[in-house]
């Protein structure tokens, strides 16, 4: 089956026990978190190659590397990952696609040089994932010009390169249709991020609350319905637990059950 789990799920353990938990739960693939304790920011040729051992050994497949290299970055950080590092890792560990950022920034809020800078650094970035085999799939987030959908199109068709695409999550929920969301990138996306919520309004300001996927305000069966239909052949990725403590791995197996059936 076309689904793995997010090792960012168990950012709070070291990756062996992320591991193990995703063969436990039954998760035949994994998305690695690009962050300590999981892979290091920092490309290290000796590690990468354990990391990738390490799954190996687990029977896992390894799809996407979960990176934190943002294009057209706005605002200095001291922990900011640079493109060498990002693809040495991501080609290390054999990974065909690597999650990126699209700026720092809103689409609403974004100028046209912020545009113009984070399409420019990306094209040049592709060129080079391009003889390493990699490809760029940018994060549907907020604060970054992929956060709707026609502002993440619009980068993909401005960026114009085969490898670069689109890593599809819900957001702007109450405010942006999900299915018309997808409907506007469909043919983009690559790599599926999977979370839902239902809106709790009792604060007076509307509040998103982490539930299980089949249980939210986001309707998966036709979504995966409807990425299936136009042939995509990505992965379904549980990127968080709607419970955590000790009932963290039922959690998570309750998701996967769900959307097992929905791809049966």
């Amino acid at each position: 089956m076309r689904i793995c789990l997010c090792t960012i799920s168990y950012r709070e353990k070291l990756l062996d026990v992320a591991l193990d938990a995703a063969r436990a739960i039954g998760f035949g693939a994994v998305e690695l978190w690009g962050r300590e304790p999981h892979v290091s920011e920092t490309y290290d040729e000796s590690r990468v190659r354990g990391v990738r051992q390490m799954v190996e050994e687990r029977g896992l497949r390894l799809p996407v590397f979960g990176s934190y290299l943002v294009f057209g970055r706005t605002q200095s950080r001291d922990d900011s990952v640079t493109l060498a590092d990002a693809l040495h890792t991501a080609h290390g560990l054999r990974a065909p696609i690597m999650r990126v950022w699209a700026s720092d920034v809103g689409s609403r809020d974004a100028k046209q040089s912020v545009w113009d800078a984070t399409v420019a650094e990306i094209q040049e970035a592709c060129d080079r994932a391009a003889k390493m085999s990699v490809m760029f799939a940018a994060e549907m987030h907020d604060d970054t010009l992929a956060d709707t959908g026609p502002s993440a199109r619009r980068l993909v068709e401005e960026v114009g390169r085969a490898n670069f695409r689109l890593n599809f999550q819900v957001g702007n929920l109450g405010v942006e249709d999900q299915h018309d969301r997808l409907e506007t990138v469909l043919p983009y996306v690559v790599h599926v991020h999977c979370q839902n919520f239902r809106l709790d309004h009792t604060s007076g300001a509307t509040r998103e609350v982490r539930v299980h996927l089949g249980e939210g305000v986001v309707d998966y069966g036709r979504l995966i319905s409807r990425l299936t239909g136009a042939g995509y052949a990505g992965h379904f990725a549980v990127e968080f637990a709607a419970e955590e403590g000790p009932n963290k791995e039922d959690s998570l197996r309750r998701d996967l059950l769900y959307l097992r059936s929905l791809l049966d």
